[in-house]
């Protein structure tokens, strides 16, 4: 999930960030004692956790980085390592509160506060969106002419990306889900173009990715409507079950792809 071109748990962290902040504010400390180096060190644990978060994933997918550099700042792919962040945000805090026993209890209550709140709004709001989209019962047709029912073939996972030849972040993923596509013969990988005709399509597969699969045309674009999805590119990760995992709105990069590819086995 992603709010824009941010991955909606980041977006979810800062919102929990800034209700941490206030609970330190707000927490009943000994007289004297200032409410600022508490905040100020909640932030800290915030920022470095999350470049710790970063990096960590980075290093886990580093042969997928070090293929296309650059895409290790298009943090919109999702990676972040939530271990890495955890660790990190702790450790620093730990090092920072052993001379400070007075800022303990509030840095401590907020953090563990922030945590627990985020960790649940995650897990509600996957809870929710899976429920509310799935695979419509739309028939499509490929290039070829031949109707393809998007909802056939249950039993394996699905991918659906939403696209259009105009939209610059499909062009640069386009390669990645052809590359993903090859490497993972068991996904049913759909490409459903969004309100453009078969020789359009054509054309932009013959230049940025010739030989993909599972190519479908929908000129009304009633699959994003079905699927409210309102971006391209959006991609739609579904399991064996038909069960919505995750919905990414955005560009993809190899080693973001492959991250969640992995979580629909």
């Amino acid at each position: 999930m992603s709010l824009g071109p941010v991955p909606l748990p980041v977006a979810l962290a800062i919102s929990f960030l800034l209700l941490a902040l206030l609970v330190a504010r707000l927490w009943p400390r000994p007289p004297g004692v200032a409410w600022r180096p508490a905040t100020a060190l909640l932030v800290d644990m915030f920022l470095l956790g999350l470049l710790a978060a970063r990096v960590v994933f980075v290093l886990r997918a580093a042969p997928l980085y070090l293929a296309d550099p650059g895409s290790i700042l298009r943090i919109g792919d999702g990676g972040f390592d939530p271990i890495g962040f955890f660790a990190c945000a702790a450790g620093w805090g730990a090092w920072k509160l052993r001379r400070h026993p007075s800022l303990r209890p509030a840095v401590i209550a907020a953090a563990l506060f922030a945590t627990a709140g985020w960790w649940g709004a995650t897990a509600g709001l996957q809870h929710w969106q899976a429920g509310q989209v799935s695979l419509p019962a739309m028939v499509l047709h490929d290039l070829g002419g031949q109707p393809v029912a998007l909802a056939a073939g249950q039993g394996s996972p699905v991918v659906v990306n939403l696209w259009a030849s105009w939209c610059g972040p499909c062009i640069r993923e386009m390669p990645v889900l052809a590359a993903a596509q090859r490497a993972h013969p068991q996904v049913r990988f759909l490409f459903v173009n969004q309100g453009e005709d078969a020789e359009t399509v054509q054309e932009f597969l013959r230049v940025h990715a010739p030989g993909l699969q599972g190519v479908l045309l929908d000129e009304p674009a009633r699959t994003a409507e079905a699927m409210g999805v309102q971006a391209y590119p959006s991609t739609l990760f579904f399991d064996r079950e038909g069960q919505l995992r995750e919905l990414h709105l955005g560009e993809l990069t190899a080693a973001g792809l492959e991250h969640k590819l992995r979580r629909l086995r």
